[in-house]
């Protein structure tokens, strides 16, 4: 990837269509388009309609008569001179103009280079770049709100709202140290001990916003588990609304992992029907009993199903019980038709049920999933920045508590203003303290 190339590809899918869109951007964008067409000159943003050629001197090249519209660099979406063609959806079209474009300068473009290139070009910063990739991936239409509020740019004004802050009080320490009658260390250190809480709290918002987002974009794996011929099947069933999982009164029928997702208000749950756990498997048994416990480990929450007709409490008899012991759980007792409601259980269920509202209900209370969500990070970079950011403003709680002295807290306060930087894409924290310092005060005048 090299951001100063000018590069070409099609921004539509590669199928035969009514129109597909071709586009070309970078410093040689539109000198190939005057190689194109016949025109003299074009004005930016507007709508042109004529022939397109491989060599616009020789009316025998036609490739096609369509649309295509140059954008300068201040009004392209990457920053730079941009031009788009519309054309009819022949993948021979597609693949003439693409080839035209080689020949007068471009390469093909890698994947994600536009906007690679619009992040270079200071179009957008990296949160929203990323949202740009969660728009196009999003499922749902919830998760698609989600990318859109991020793309929009609600993480980039906390962030930076959050990064003034911090670059403030580091710019009225600084002149502090430089210059002690400017400022009461006593003051300094007041305003340190009412900030810091307050972006913690911004902070933890976001990260509780952002495990939201996790489930909105990754889905929530839900693995069933349980005796065999506790009703497994059935609630998988149930659940997807067709007979994917096979249903007898013959112990160990499941022996291999079935699997179905159903969206429940804007996320995609992805449930596992299990193997019956019992110790007497046989050898298949015992293959499908190891993919159980597999799926138990990578899920997100569990099913534990209840075998009421022995009595048993289920997750004791399953052996699972150190797998489980840091997960979500939800302990369903069957058979309620047959031998009424366990209050030992969450919920009590029937073949014969026919909603399953509660069950839903449940799964979102014991994910702590709201049914509201502002704006909050995907990717694991992201998020792993904003725990090390939170880190980073409890440990000046720390030294607030130990009275450490200012120089100590600013490098910090410092540290905490460039990981929220790594975060935007920024590398101007130190830039961006001078500058406060000289439009804040009169150093030195």
């Amino acid at each position: 990837m090299f951001i100063f190339d000018t590069i070409v590809a099609e921004c539509t899918a590669p199928y035969k269509s009514a129109v597909s869109i071709v586009r070309v951007s970078g410093k040689y964008a539109k000198k190939i388009l005057f190689k194109m067409v016949r025109k003299k000159d074009i004005e930016s943003r507007m709508a042109n309609y004529g022939g397109i050629y491989m060599d616009k001197n020789d009316k025998h090249t036609l490739i096609d008569r369509a649309l295509y519209i140059f954008f300068d660099g201040e009004h392209a979406y990457c920053g730079e001179d941009t031009v788009e063609f519309y054309l009819h959806g022949s993948r021979i079209i597609v693949d003439q103009v693409i080839k035209t474009c080689l020949k007068y300068g471009a390469r093909l473009a890698k994947g994600g280079e536009f906007s690679a290139k619009a992040y270079y070009n200071g179009k957008m910063n990296l949160t929203e770049a990323e949202a740009v990739n969660q728009v196009v991936n999003a499922r749902t239409i919830r998760s698609k709100d989600f990318a859109i509020k991020t793309l929009g740019g609600e993480n980039t004004k906390d962030l930076l709202k959050m990064k003034e802050g911090l670059n403030l009080l580091a710019a009225q320490i600084e002149v502090n140290i430089d210059y002690p009658e400017f400022d009461d260390e006593t003051d300094l250190i007041e305003t340190t001990r009412q900030l810091v809480p307050k972006l913690i709290i911004k902070a933890k918002e976001k990260q509780t916003n952002s495990q939201q987002s996790k489930y909105l974009f990754n889905g929530v794996r839900v693995a069933i588990i349980g005796e065999p011929n506790v009703g497994k099947s059935t609630l998988l069933n149930k659940i997807l609304g067709e007979d994917k999982a096979i249903v007898t009164n013959i112990p160990g029928t499941t022996r291999d992992i079935v699997e179905g997702e159903k969206e429940l208000n804007g996320i995609i749950f992805k449930f596992f029907d299990t193997a019956g756990i019992r110790n007497d498997a046989g050898e298949i048994e015992k293959i499908g009993i190891e993919k159980s416990r597999e799926i138990c480990q990578r899920a997100d929450i569990i099913l534990v199903l209840l075998n009421q007709e022995n009595k048993a409490t289920g997750i004791e008899n399953l052996g699972l019980k150190k797998l489980i012991e840091n997960k979500p759980l939800i302990v369903i007792a069957t058979k309620k038709d047959l031998y009424g409601n366990n209050t030992s259980a969450d919920i009590s269920i029937s073949k014969e049920d026919e909603n399953l509202n509660e069950l839903y209900h449940l799964l979102y209370d014991k994910l702590s999933i709201s049914n509201h969500e502002d704006a909050g990070f995907v990717s694991v970079r992201d998020i792993d920045l904003l725990d090390k950011f939170i880190a980073t403003l409890e440990s000046i709680e720390v030294d607030l508590r130990k009275h450490i002295t200012l120089d100590v807290l600013e490098i910090k306060i410092i540290e905490a203003s460039k990981i929220l930087d790594e975060l935007l894409g920024n590398t101007s924290t130190m830039e961006d303290i001078y500058t406060k310092i000289f439009s804040n005060f009169c150093v030195g005048k």
